[in-house]
């Protein structure tokens, strides 16, 4: 199992994370700080550098385009493919359509955010190993306005992340086996923010679950690598690293970019189980 050394929010101690932090949220208009970047700020200098010269990056139409086209490409994937109704079964256990509606605006912050965070992990890739990558620039970059419409702000929505330690037996119970299908020592975002309503995580999981040994599963993670592996050398802005003084950081981040197309095709997963918001 590969062990990777976490900071979570409430524990960041070092200005430089803490600095880091607020503007990932900013940046990327969420409201907490993904899993991946905090294995980075276990190297604060690294987490600093890199964050620094992804930022102009983040909010460049190009790039939010790019990550759009990774998450449509797992959209139209999954339309075919066997999953059940969740809200049914949600409404079956009791859950309100007020209770819903939070879900699917969570699930739409982790399929808004799982490309963008595919691509930096493999951008990130080609810079620590002393390549060059980024640079293809973006014309009329556009002002605030502009980039409200662009990209969805999901600041103002809080989602509750469940206790790998602490939740009830059965979200402990797929955390589990989650880690040991990954083969790594943690429990990444989106699971958290689904184990912290355990029906949800329930109904999800025995979809999702026998469908990571389908063919159609490995060859869409295989279709969403090559696009994200694209999508970063086609950054916006140059990103330069000094890999040689990060060498430490590449095994972190190769754990990143091999759980990242399944966590596009998972966002993809949640988001047709639950479907769209009913018309009234």
């Amino acid at each position: 199992m590969t062990v990777v050394q976490l900071v979570r929010e409430p524990d960041a101690a070092d200005e430089r994370v803490k600095e880091a932090y607020r503007d990932i949220k900013e940046s990327l208009r969420v409201s907490m700080v993904d899993v991946m970047f905090q294995a980075y700020a276990s190297a604060p200098k690294f987490l600093d550098q890199a964050w620094r010269r992804l930022r102009p990056s983040m909010l460049a139409p190009p790039f939010v385009e790019a990550a759009r086209s990774v998450g449509a490409m797992a959209d139209a994937a999954v339309e075919y493919w066997p999953i059940s109704d969740h809200a049914a079964l949600l409404h079956a256990r009791n859950y309100a359509e007020n209770e819903l509606r939070k879900l699917r605006e969570t699930v739409e912050l982790f399929h808004t955010a799982a490309p963008k965070l595919a691509i930096i992990a493999n951008a990130l890739h080609v810079a620590l190993s002393g390549e060059p990558i980024g640079g293809g620039g973006t014309s009329n970059p556009p002002n605030h306005a502009d980039r409200d419409k662009l990209v969805r702000d999901f600041r103002g929505l809080q989602v509750p992340l469940a206790d790998e330690r602490e939740a009830p037996l059965r979200v402990r119970t797929i955390f589990e086996e989650l880690k040991r299908i990954a083969d790594v020592s943690f429990v990444s975002t989106p699971y958290r923010a689904m184990g912290a309503y355990p029906d949800w995580l329930d109904v999800f999981w025995t979809d999702a679950r026998p469908l990571l040994s389908d063919v159609r599963r490995r060859e869409l993670c295989g279709r969403i690598d090559v696009a994200a592996k694209e999508a970063a050398r086609a950054l916006p802005y140059p990103l330069n690293i000094r890999a040689e003084n990060f060498a430490e950081v590449r095994p972190i981040n190769d754990v990143f970019c091999a759980l990242a197309p399944g966590l596009v095709v998972d966002a993809a997963i949640a988001r047709r189980g639950l479907g769209p918001e009913p018309q009234t």
